[in-house]
């Protein structure tokens, strides 16, 4: 060669790993020309099989040292999880319980070592369990699939808690369990609250039935007496008595109505959610006939875009919803001439949509979130009748659908008010 570095004898050895994979070459070189013996090439054969063991020995090495600091990570994660964990062998001994599970069940380690996890079996269990034999369990273990179960957990010292456990099976390549993880999560406290809120769940209903029982008959004394009075004495009544007997009326029916929407929002709580086929357009026709007098006497004007749809839906929640979209809108349009609502249904690949739209009186877009709330009316009580409460209802209602509700409005222009509900509960039209 001409140039640097004037190589003028080269002979290589490729470098393969074990899978004949190449990584570069073992090369001698001279500046005069050679040729190798057989035993010379044999002897660079040798060398680069050094060459590649060495590779091969550090990579091992750099490999074991990861795998040691993954371990080690995992250990000290277990160590400092506030979760108890413990890990047992094939056959459900207890062979590690970090300090967690120490401290929760009152035992040492030694102690715990060689024992069998009380979750394992399937002692004290309830019927949240999926399984509820100590075979059963096994079975699903030995299955690859993981079991979970709640159960009372008896410490050293006599305590008892309740403990959420979820059990994690490993199978080696042959598909038999090498050793299984548990994690435990104290739910004791869960449940004292989850017991907490059904006692005052159901001290709430019994306040319920006081409200209904104790303030509506009364209210329905006041009422009778006050229109005996305009029926039986209104000759004798002077014409600010007639007025303050007619207040007496209105506000008694009001506060009637407010304890009605009251007890409705309360019980909705507790109201089981019963999922049914339900022909969406008979469900709105049936709803429209109801209020077939109000809107013929406001001559209202009807746009109806639904087609004959079936939805997996709650009947019941869904039919309050809408009736009562309808009744705003049928109420906050009345004024206008003439009154129009257009209610409008369509399929979406993300959900299905309702809208029920009205050219009433609208609303400011910032007190968007507002009309939802309990009580919140943007409207004075001698402008529109109503309590305040028909949309928080909706609102929770909706929630219990798992669909959202929103709306768009310009003062003075309508509203739109949009219901949501997941894809999924499209059955299919109805043929």
């Amino acid at each position: 060669m001409t140039e640097e570095p004037h190589v003028c004898f080269y002979a290589g050895i490729p470098l393969l790993t074990p899978d004949q994979f190449p990584l570069g070459t073992l090369c001698v070189i001279d500046h005069v020309p050679r040729q190798l013996s057989n035993s010379q090439l044999e002897a660079l054969r040798t060398l680069g099989r050094h060459v590649m063991a060495v590779l091969e020995l550090n990579r091992t090495m750099a490999r074991l040292q990861a795998e040691q600091e993954v371990n080690r990570l995992l250990a000290r994660a277990a160590e400092q999880s506030p979760v108890q964990i413990v890990m047992t062998d094939a056959q459900g001994h207890i062979t590690y319980a970090n300090p967690t599970f120490e401290q929760a069940s009152g035992y040492s380690e030694a102690e715990l070592l060689g024992q069998t996890p009380q979750a394992m079996q399937v002692m004290n269990t309830t019927d949240n369990c999926e399984s509820s034999t100590q075979a059963e369990l096994w079975d699903t273990l030995r299955s690859g699939q993981p079991w979970k179960c709640q159960f009372e957990y008896h410490r050293k010292d006599g305590d008892s808690l309740w403990e959420q456990v979820d059990i994690w099976p490993a199978l080696d390549d042959d598909g038999h369990i090498s050793h299984c993880l548990l994690f435990k999560i104290d739910i004791t406290e869960q449940l004292r609250n989850q017991q907490r809120l059904l006692a005052k769940n159901e001290e709430l209903k019994g306040f319920a039935y006081s409200v209904s029982h104790d303030l509506k008959a009364p209210l329905r004394g006041i009422s009778g007496y006050a229109q005996e009075l305009l029926r039986k004495h209104q000759a004798a009544l002077s014409e600010r008595g007639q007025f303050c007997v007619g207040q007496i009326i209105s506000a008694t029916k009001n506060l009637d109505q407010l304890i009605e929407d009251l007890l409705k929002y309360s019980r909705l709580d507790s109201e089981a959610v019963t999922t049914t086929p339900v022909q969406l357009d008979a469900l709105i026709n049936g709803i429209l006939r109801d209020r077939a007098h109000t809107l013929e006497e406001l001559g209202v004007v009807l746009d109806l875009k639904v087609p004959p749809i079936t939805l997996e839906s709650w009947e019941r929640g869904l039919q309050q919803v809408l009736a009562n979209l309808i009744d705003n809108a049928i109420k906050y349009s009345s004024h206008a001439s003439p009154a129009r609502i257009t209610i409008i249904a369509e399929t979406h690949p993300e959900c299905f949509r309702l809208s029920v739209a009205d050219n009433g009186i609208g609303f400011d877009m910032q007190y968007h979130d507002r009309i939802f709330g309990l009580f919140n009316r943007l409207v004075r009580p001698s402008e529109f009748e109503g309590t305040g409460a028909g949309l928080a209802i909706v609102k929770k209602l909706v929630e219990k659908l798992g669909a959202t509700i929103r709306a768009e409005s310009t003062l003075g222009h309508g509203a739109t008010f949009f219901l949501e509900l997941p894809a999924h509960v499209k059955q299919g039209v109805t043929q």
